[in-house]
């Protein structure tokens, strides 16, 4: 049962932690009006929550208003802690395959202990891969951007050793009870990402690149360490499972107790399916809970609006914590006694099973003290509590428990109820529609203005003694003012004081000594912007969904294929199909070509319509059912904390579906009687690129088109234009005629360039084959009936196992008496219509009204048959449950010593044949495999190697311009919220500086007037159940 308190009007519930943390404070969100000139301002409010940890470390937990999951920003001094942590390095190709495969061993480390033998044996291989790689890491950093061939040998080096883990893995799959798993799926990653890796065309690989700041003695101002910044925005976004392994990773490196709920977990996919709809009902009984509570626990919302357009959202969390505050302690007595508010004396212990014994036979606040360890155990309510604490300027700190980290990333994940975050998802997008519009034709107008015409006028004044000179750049700029809060966080206008955003940021770089950990150099972009080269990936990335599925399971995907197959047969050739499935012995299938003519027709009209239907519909059944256990949970958890984003994404995606049919009049003829399935498969892609392009606008795939498009322009004016203007400025013999030989020049450049590009799309299709025809008709299919084989051949080779198998099943530990569980929904029962809702009399009377009339009948219906019904269908099926669940465990049992007395004979027997040709056939198959994938990569590093040498014949001048390197201005400046989530002082707090009103510090005739604006923080009054370092910040309106 939760425990809830009610302060000053809100209710809250109460989360209990054994290490409270050190310091949380709340920021509002701030949005702009849509029609005001602050529309597109938006920067989101968080709750923050903070742990002090060894070594003067840190560890903040971030509640974001507008993200499901926490982010987490770990502050360190060790940079080997760094490299432990996950997260893609996407600018170096060895340390990113390490990362990727050390993510098993951190996740192997959960498993229920003790680890089988396979686990064991799959954990030494991901050790042995990794520490191959890790000798690649300095032969990486020595190769020259330019190395093409050289970069291909690293890359079929990397290759190599991740196949001969893989084949490993498969020869561990020999049995029929172990599959290849998580390692599998990680490794078919780590190898996908490896042959896609593009490497940075002009900068080499760094250390910090890798992840590895170890050569980074001091910081920028001082000799003291440096402090590095770990954000798991930057690094593992909002993936809950890299979450996860980052709390896993910190616990065990500053030695945490861990997290219950991160250990001990099930590594077979059938158990983690039972886990997931065990956590799924226990979470649908709190739901109920709560909605039956009177009194709930909610979020205290104040909303102000500036008259400039801005709004704040100041939210209070719904939750309080309750546990040992983490502060320095004068000793561990006082520790002790806050926690237990007894004065027993500590005894002192060498070893931690000593302090146990001793404590076993002592009454509870009783406590041993293991000085050695910087641990205490206590003994609290009937229970041994172990406290790990240390030391910092002569005073005792306890650490928190890794379960604490792990509530409060929970916590986080609810930290808005969805009606506030689906609102703040809506206005968002909403507030980022007209910011979309400006910032797209922003950049095209500063495209324009600046960079064209810049790349025009030095074509025009090239080779001429007073090139150096601008001629089309005015004297002087206006000077910047402050106008609006849009335009200060767009570095446009001035903060309160008189700084612009960047030379605020610039100011506490210099004086900050935090370093961000990351890449100091991006991936390169693409190297090819145009059309045809985007047209050409979209359609891979698009085959790529179908072959990633089959490559990932090979059976499944080899079943997928066929019932592809069987649904385009049964449109085009039913009688062909009819035939062979005869010739097959697969008769049954026979009966299912008529409901598929139905079921196509149905959906679409049109012989081939109602084949690419039927086709994709039974392909995407197929892949789901083999998978169904990730399928449904990955189906309910986007549904259950992705909704608002996946509501604007559906309705964008049939929105532009159905305009595409309009468009289209043969599109439209072929819409079914069900189109909405249609429309979303027409849309869907668009969609989705449609709320990311308008969510997070840039140089994306609507901003580039449109760049290539105009530099094409340009060039055409740099051909036929340049000439005059050239000879304007310099006269016909200087620059008439030789702009005429610079045009000379260009056509030949861009010649080059165009002959290169269309080369390269030669070469990039060229690939194709070996990619993905190669991988769809030959390797999927190869793997799945080769699998099947070997699963069998291990199957009939492996009786015992079976039997033992079903033995486990019977003989498993009941975790649940499912009648004595039951219980009667708390919903019923009626509720006074009548509210308060409105500020307006007529408004409260009118919603007063109509609750009266429609809620009474509709609490009668809810009370009468909704819950009746769920509360038989929950009984019966309970029943069900308990009947079902003897008799399984008794035929299992039955079948289990069969198969266990005659696995005895038959595996030392003849079925000693079947597993040696199943091992035989895995070594025939992966050799195979090995070799024909060799001669495949080798063929693909020809192409690329002259692709990357064609690139750098014809762009190698342009493309040192579209190379950036990342540091930590870019880091602020690209998401201002940023610089609240470093430590700082109120003095240099940016959002005083963005909402203050202060006057202009340029403005000399304000200088004598005294200023006067409101305070616009200022924190709550303490109550006595919360701590004196609690840290509120309320925003006022002006």
């Amino acid at each position: 049962m939760l425990d809830f308190q009610t302060t000053d009007g809100q209710t809250k519930v109460i989360i209990p932690l054994q290490i409270r943390p050190y310091s949380h404070k709340a920021m509002p969100t701030i949005t702009g009006s849509a029609f005001s000139e602050e529309a597109g301002t938006v920067l989101y409010g968080l709750y923050e929550m903070e742990y002090l940890l060894p070594e003067g470390d840190r560890i903040r937990l971030i509640a974001n208003h507008h993200q499901k999951t926490v982010q987490l920003m770990l502050f360190t001094h060790n940079p080997q802690l760094l490299k432990l942590l996950p997260g893609e390095r996407p600018s170096s190709l060895v340390a990113d395959i390490i990362n990727r495969i050390h993510r098993y061993q951190i996740r192997s480390q959960s498993y229920k202990k003790p680890l089988s033998s396979a686990q064991q044996e799959k954990l030494q291989l991901a050790r042995e891969c990794i520490n191959s790689l890790t000798l690649l890491l300095r032969e990486e950093r020595r190769l020259k951007s330019l190395d093409y061939i050289g970069h291909e040998e690293l890359r079929r080096k990397v290759l190599s050793l991740i196949e001969l883990c893989r084949d490993g893995n498969r020869m561990l799959a020999n049995n029929p009870i172990i599959s290849e798993g998580t390692f599998g799926y990680l490794l078919y990653d780590a190898h996908k990402a490896a042959q896609h890796y593009q490497f940075n065309r002009l900068h080499a690989v760094s250390r910090q690149d890798q992840m590895d700041f170890t050569k980074i003695k001091s910081n920028k101002t001082n000799q003291a360490p440096p402090c590095f910044v770990w954000d798991s925005e930057l690094h593992i976004g909002h993936n809950s499972h890299d979450l996860d392994d980052a709390l896993r990773t910190i616990c065990q490196h500053y030695q945490l107790t861990p997290a219950n709920n991160l250990s001990e977990l099930s590594a077979n996919r059938f158990a983690k399916l039972e886990d997931f709809f065990r956590q799924f009902w226990r979470d649908g009984q709190d739901w109920m809970e709560y909605l039956s509570i009177t009194d709930k626990p909610s979020h205290k919302t104040d909303i102000s609006h500036r008259s400039d357009g801005v709004s704040i959202t100041q939210i209070t969390p719904y939750y309080k914590f309750k546990g040992l505050a983490q502060k320095g302690y004068v000793n561990l007595n006082q520790l002790i006694k806050d926690l237990t508010n007894s004065s027993q004396e500590p005894v002192h212990a060498r070893t931690i099973k000593g302090a146990k014994k001793i404590l076993g036979c002592l009454p509870n606040n009783n406590w041993v003290a293991l000085t050695k360890h910087q641990q205490i155990i206590l003994r609290l309510d009937n229970k041994l509590v172990q406290i790990r604490y240390f030391i910092k300027d002569n005073l005792f700190y306890p650490l928190p428990e890794g379960q604490d980290l792990y509530i409060l990333s929970q916590v986080s994940k609810r930290h808005l109820y969805f009606p506030e975050r689906f609102g703040l998802k809506i206005t968002a997008f909403i507030s980022h529609l007209p910011t979309f519009f400006k910032s797209f034709f922003k950049s095209i107008g500063h495209y324009i203005a600046h960079d064209l015409q810049e790349e025009f006028f030095n074509q025009v004044h090239a080779t001429h003694p007073h090139s150096d000179q601008n001629f089309n750049t005015p004297s002087s700029l206006p000077p910047k003012k402050r106008s609006s809060l849009h335009e200060a966080l767009e570095n446009n206008g001035l903060l309160a004081n008189g700084q612009t955003l960047e030379e605020f940021i610039k100011e506490h770089i210099n004086n900050s000594p935090y370093v961000i950990a990351r890449a100091n150099h991006p991936p390169s972009p693409p190297a090819y912007d145009n059309p045809f080269h985007r047209a050409l990936g979209l359609f891979r990335h698009i085959a790529r969904l179908f072959i990633d599925t089959g490559e990932r399971n090979p059976i499944v995907g080899t079943l997928a294929m066929g019932a592809y197959v069987y649904g385009a047969g049964a449109i085009l050739a039913p009688n062909t199909l009819a035939d062979v499935l005869t010739k097959l012995h697969l008769k049954g299938l026979i009966a299912g070509i008529e409901p598929t003519q139905r079921l196509a027709h149905w959906m679409s009209h049109g012989t081939r319509a109602e084949a690419a239907s039927a086709s994709i519909t039974y392909w995407q059944a197929t892949v789901a059912s083999g998978n169904m256990d990730k399928f449904f949970i990955d189906a309910v958890n986007i549904l259950k904390d992705d909704l608002a984003e996946v509501a604007i994404i559906a309705s964008l995606a049939l929105s532009l579906g159905y305009g595409i049919t309009k468009a289209i009049p043969s599109l439209q003829k072929e819409m079914g009687d069900f189109p909405y399935t249609n429309y979303a498969a027409l849309g869907g892609k668009g969609g989705t690129a449609l709320y990311d392009t308008i969510t997070h606008p840039g140089n994306d795939w609507l901003l580039g088109t449109c760049k290539w498009f105009l530099k094409g322009v340009i060039n055409v004016g740099k051909l036929i234009v340049a000439p005059f203007f050239e000879g304007y400025y310099y006269g016909y013999q200087n620059g008439f005629l030789r702009g005429w030989w610079k045009s000379g020049l260009l056509v030949k450049r861009l010649t080059k360039q165009f002959f290169a590009t269309i080369a390269d799309l030669i070469l990039i299709i060229l690939t194709i084959p070996l990619l993905e025809i190669s991988s769809l008709l030959i390797h999927i299919p190869f793997r799945g009936i080769t699998n099947i084989f070997r699963k069998l051949l291990a199957s009939l080779g492996n009786v015992k196992t079976i039997g033992q198998l079903f033995l486990s099943f019977a003989e498993r530990p009941s975790l649940n008496n499912y009648l004595s569980d039951f219980r009667i929904s708390r919903l019923y029962g009626f509720t006074s219509p009548f509210g308060y809702f409105s500020n307006h009399l007529l408004i409260n009377i009118g919603i007063n009204t109509l609750r009266f009339i429609f809620l009474p009948p509709l609490q009668l219906i809810k009370n009468i048959l909704i819950l009746p019904f769920f509360d038989l269908a929950s009984l019966i099926f309970r029943l069900s449950l308990s009947i079902i669940n003897p008799t399984s465990r008794i035929f299992a049992y039955a079948i289990g010593i069969v198969l266990d007395t005659l696995g005895d004979a038959w595996d030392n027997s003849l079925g000693f044949l079947f597993s040696s040709s199943a091992t035989g056939l895995t070594i025939i198959c992966n050799w195979l495999d090995t070799k024909i994938g060799q001669l495949k990569q080798y063929l693909l590093s020809l192409i690329e190697i002259a692709r990357g040498e064609l690139y750098n014949w014809a762009f190698a001048e342009e493309d040192n311009h579209t190379h950036l390197a990342l540091n930590e201005q870019e880091y602020y400046c690209s998401q201002p919220r940023r610089f609240e989530l470093i430590p700082h002082s109120e003095s240099h707090c940016l959002l005083h500086k963005l909402l203050d009103k202060g006057t202009d510090s340029y403005q000399t005739e304000s200088l004598n007037q005294e200023i006067y604006y409101d305070k616009l923080f200022k924190s709550l009054s303490k109550t006595t159940s919360e701590t004196a370092d609690q840290q509120f910040c309320t925003v006022q309106p002006s």
